[in-house]
């Protein structure tokens, strides 16, 4: 590989978010079974890198002619070349640790064991020299170690590349979200036209339990979001807490319209979920939208909340300690059974300002979500106001690439709740 193709690989792979592009370019270019999408293009450009070094060992058998081949090797263009290479597979590596493991997988560990076995060697026998070893080839062989021994792991994950199939599995979801109605009013007299990209990774853990649902994507996420978009007034300037965050694409939409307002004063979206491996995946997913400036991740358990904080604050899961009320809370696909709405109910009222504050909340209807029937009643009854409307009668735009995520199914019922506290 050229001077000029490596650094333009480099700045590529530059950020979490420029990374996980690439993945999906590169993806999107393997044909056949075999091909093995981005992880398998930089494993063979190690191999290739790493086979060119081999032919400086030649086959002397002398003492002397050993360190000469020592000192050829610390000083040959193809080992800069080589180690630029394993510098950049070890920084991929620790910023999408899915890409690192497909690295491994690839074939990556075989070839950095024998670099590594290769280095120690040369280590050994320059150190046991009878000529006065130099310090300055010595500390370049254990920089070279040092690096090396980054990326090259004996404990790694041992198994077959990932196929193609896999690969594209294991990729962000790409949502190229938009208003609803692109360049349509935005409820405050003005046009707006908040379109962006978002990429959500999803926990690639199994499902074992209902506390699970967090690890994928719902179609209520989606709907919310566009609203968002279309309707960015109801937030900018606000504060805002997205309760039941799963994979944290409504909140994380909330932070890319802070992020792109020309407010002075910038907010922070809080994204909240309960369980522990959710939460380390939206803020992974905060890291991958360049929002981490506007939105921060905390922990919410909606049964830690009491129902009876008239004049506002919530429980934080982590510390336990009172935060303060928020005057928007934004929530997708958040109930599951009967108990969930009540908690969820509780939960708003604590977390809501009072008068001002206004919660807009979509579910899916009772056919598909259990407990959501009795959601309104348990808001009416800790003392909120609830407006309800057909997410269909609203917009068909608010509606698209639903079909891209869990549980959904065509004919699906969606319901738009704007809840308010007293």
């Amino acid at each position: 590989m050229t001077t000029d193709k490596l650094a333009t690989l480099e700045d590529h792979l530059s950020s979490p978010r420029q990374i996980s592009l690439t993945r999906i370019d590169y993806s999107k270019r393997s044909s056949g079974e075999a091909d093995g999408g981005l992880p398998a293009m930089l494993v063979s450009m190690l191999s290739d890198a790493h086979n060119s070094s081999i032919h400086l060992d030649g086959d002397n058998a002398s003492a002397d002619a050993t360190i000469n081949v020592i000192k050829e090797f610390c000083s040959d263009s193809s080992i800069d070349n080589l180690f630029r290479i394993i510098s950049l597979l070890a920084k991929v590596s620790q910023l999408d640790n899915t890409l690192g493991e497909e690295i491994s997988r690839a074939g990556s560990q075989a070839i950095l064991k024998r670099l590594v076995d290769r280095i120690k060697e040369y280590i050994t026998i320059y150190e046991t020299s009878t000529n006065e070893p130099s310090e300055e080839l010595l500390d370049k062989l254990m920089d070279y170690l040092d690096l090396t021994c980054e990326l090259y792991s004996p404990m790694q994950t041992r198994g077959m590349p990932f196929t193609n199939e896999e690969i594209e599995r294991r990729l962000p979801l790409v949502y190229n979200l938009g208003p609803a109605v692109p360049g349509g009013e935005g409820g405050d007299g003005e046009h707006h036209d908040h379109g962006t990209t978002i990429l959500i990774s999803q926990v690639t853990v199994r499902q074992s339990s209902q506390g699970d649902v967090g690890y994928v994507m719902w179609p209520s996420a989606i709907v919310l979001s566009r609203w968002l978009l279309s309707n960015p007034h109801h937030i900018l300037g606000k504060s805002v807490l997205e309760i039941g965050a799963g994979c944290g694409l409504v909140g994380i939409a909330a932070a890319r319209l802070f992020a792109q307002s020309n407010c002075e004063e910038k907010t922070c979206v809080t994204i909240t979920d309960v369980n522990d491996l959710v939460i380390d995946n939206i803020a992974k997913n905060i890291v991958l939208n360049d929002v981490s400036e506007v939105a921060c991740v905390a922990k919410l358990d909606f049964y830690e909340q009491t129902g009876n904080n008239e004049s506002g604050k919530w429980i934080e899961g982590f510390t336990f300690e009172d935060r303060d009320p928020v005057e928007v809370i934004l929530a997708a696909d958040i109930i599951c059974q009967p108990s969930d709405a009540v908690a969820a109910a509780k939960t708003i009222y604590d977390a809501l300002v009072p008068t001002t504050g206004r919660a807009y909340v979509v579910c899916a209807d009772s056919d598909h979500r259990f407990g959501i029937e009795i959601f309104q009643e348990e808001c009416e009854r800790v003392g909120l106001e609830v407006t309800t409307t057909n997410v269909a009668d609203m917009s068909e735009d608010l509606l698209s690439d639903c079909h891209s995520t869990s549980g959904y199914v065509d004919g699906m019922n969606l319901t738009f709740y704007e809840v308010q506290k007293k």
